[in-house]
């Protein structure tokens, strides 16, 4: 028994102590394994520092809930929108920069992260400042066990420069494929930045070969490049520019062509800013000798019809007319009709000739446009008592509805005399007998209406876009008795653009017209200042209809520019 006692004591011995060498063994191990899980975890963590300070040295990082509020930023993303971090926390993009991010765009961004799917794409935002960057964004969704959207990680890199610069290519691209000169220039000090082709071309006929060839090389500023042909004058037009007193200049320089002949170009400056880059002048010039001989051509033409046509035709109306009234009560009914029609078809022939001459003459801007303060009042009750026979050959009456005293306008009242006989003959041929026509100025803001109201025929509505083209005539109505050349309205048109306004109208077929034209009324201050009458400024752009267009002849009536008259049919 003492020996068995003996044996399994013993053997329990040997046991324990294999099971605590186990255990020992085991925790061994365990403190092995964590030790080198800290060491992995210390890697992983400088790792991950690393990682996160590169994505914040180039990316911006935007943490958003459900609702789009902004919860997170990282500091990159402070410095590249120029906010500061308590005005970004709890706003949407949205509120950070209204209007650039559309309602589609939104929708198109939610739809995606809310079905669990990541969204790229490239985004226009806005800085603090207002101005402009593009980003390119990819936004990871984060959704809960149910599948629902509880926040957002938005990871955006600035692309600004790379949009700039595909951008200019673009623009430099374009530009290289024009027929005309393009220069862009510094405003300080005129360094040119760009030439297209034919600039370049342009460069290497006057010594200055593009870069990189045997004629030389591009000149660093336009004065070493002869300033575009008149150093002088570039100048001026670009301090101009810079002080604000135009936002374009175009004047015309002499040149020699490859050919060694005389030419003339047309420089258009403008100083533009485009977005993400600095000032800078663009120069467009054009030669325009081709032109300019086309419009002395044509010139010489209208001279030739003045004298070649005009002078037979008052000739042949004059030997018309005297026949008409010594033998008219001696022809036959026949011979009348004939005599009747050969008298209208030369009165015509005039009135055309008389509007061509017009036209001619505001184009080539010779005719006397010299201003000076009138009453708008006493030249429209002028109009209506000059012109009252007139309607009574058609039956139309006209009434004059104006203020109560003077209403003083700057203005040449031989032309605007001319613009208020076009617009009534216009009103008196598409009335009906028995019809009045509404003379009237009204007084508003500072600014006199001066309108002509009929209810005659009124205009179509396909014909009030183009109606104040040269030679367009509304369809429609008795073209034996309205007449007409199509030239009337461009006449007032043109009258009206030197006065510094714009000939506008409503019409509604059936129901009549009304044209109407608005001029600055004289302030007291402008009263007492030197009435001596001026020449009015170039009329600028051509001219834009506000309300849809006019009638073109809703009649074409013209008048000499001396002796403004309304035409008889």
């Amino acid at each position: 028994m003492r020996g068995l006692m003996v044996y399994i004591a013993s053997d329990f011995g040997v046991s324990a102590v294999t099971g605590l060498l186990g255990i020992s063994l085991l925790t061994a191990c365990l403190v092995v394994v964590q030790i080198r899980a800290r060491r992995q975890y210390r890697r992983l963590s400088r790792q991950l520092q690393l990682y996160r300070a590169a994505v914040d040295e180039h990316c911006m990082v935007n943490v958003s809930d459900a609702a789009g509020r902004i919860t997170a930023v990282n500091d990159r993303f402070l410095a590249s929108s120029g906010f500061e971090r308590s005005a970004v926390l709890g706003r949407t993009l949205c509120d950070l920069a209204p209007g650039t991010v559309t309602p589609k765009r939104i929708a198109e961004v939610d739809a995606a992260l809310r079905a669990g799917r990541p969204w790229r794409g490239e985004t226009e935002w806005r800085r603090a400042d207002g101005t402009a960057f593009w980003t390119r964004s990819t936004i990871v969704p984060v959704l809960d066990r149910a599948g629902r959207l509880v926040e957002s990680f938005a990871i955006r890199t600035d692309i600004s420069e790379v949009k700039k610069t595909g951008s200019e290519a673009q623009l430099r691209a374009t530009l290289d494929l024009l027929q005309d000169e393009v220069w862009m220039f510094t405003p300080e000090d005129h360094r040119i930045l760009y030439m297209n082709g034919p600039a370049r071309r342009r460069a290497a006929a006057d010594g200055w070969g593009p870069a990189g060839t045997a004629a030389g090389t591009l000149p660093a500023t336009l004065d070493a490049a002869g300033g575009l042909d008149d150093p002088d004058r570039l100048r001026h037009e670009t301090a101009r520019l810079l002080r604000g007193e135009a936002r374009s200049a175009t004047y015309e320089v002499q040149r020699q062509g490859p050919d060694g002949t005389e030419r003339v170009a047309e420089v258009t400056l403008q100083l533009i800013a485009p977005v993400g880059n600095a000032p800078r002048f663009v120069a467009v010039l054009r030669d325009i000798t081709e032109r300019q001989a086309a419009a002395r051509a044509k010139s010489q033409f209208v001279a030739m019809v003045s004298h070649e046509l005009r002078t037979p035709l008052t000739s042949i109306k004059g030997g018309l007319g005297l026949l008409a009234m010594s033998t008219m009560a001696q022809l036959s009914d026949r011979g009348r009709s004939l005599l009747s029609v050969a008298l209208r078809n030369t009165d015509r022939l005039m009135l055309l000739i008389n509007d061509i001459l017009d036209l001619e003459k505001i184009d080539a801007g010779m005719m006397d446009f010299t201003v000076a303060p009138l009453d708008l009042c006493a030249l429209v009750a002028e109009a209506a008592e000059a012109h009252a026979g007139y309607g009574a050959e058609f039956g139309v009456r006209f009434v004059t509805v104006c203020p109560d005293g003077p209403v003083r306008v700057n203005g040449s009242a031989p032309r605007l005399m001319q613009v208020m006989a076009n617009l009534m003959s216009n009103a008196a041929r598409f009335s009906s007998p028995g019809e009045v026509v509404e003379l009237g100025v009204q007084v508003r803001d500072g600014r006199a209406r001066v309108h002509v109201r009929d209810r005659g025929a009124g205009i179509p509505v396909e014909a009030q876009p183009r109606i104040l083209m040269r030679f367009t005539q509304a369809e429609g109505g008795d073209r034996r008795r309205t007449g007409g050349t199509g030239l009337g309205l461009s006449i007032v048109k043109a009258i009206l653009e030197r006065h510094g306004s714009e000939i506008r109208f409503v019409s509604t077929p059936g129901e009549g017209s009304e044209f109407f034209f608005d001029l600055p009324v004289l302030t007291a201050e402008d009263g007492s200042a030197d009435p001596a009458a001026g020449l009015l400024p170039d009329p600028g752009p051509a001219f834009r209809p506000l309300d849809g267009g006019g009638d073109a002849d809703h009649a074409g009536a013209g008048t000499t520019p001396d002796a403004p008259r309304l035409r008889r049919a």
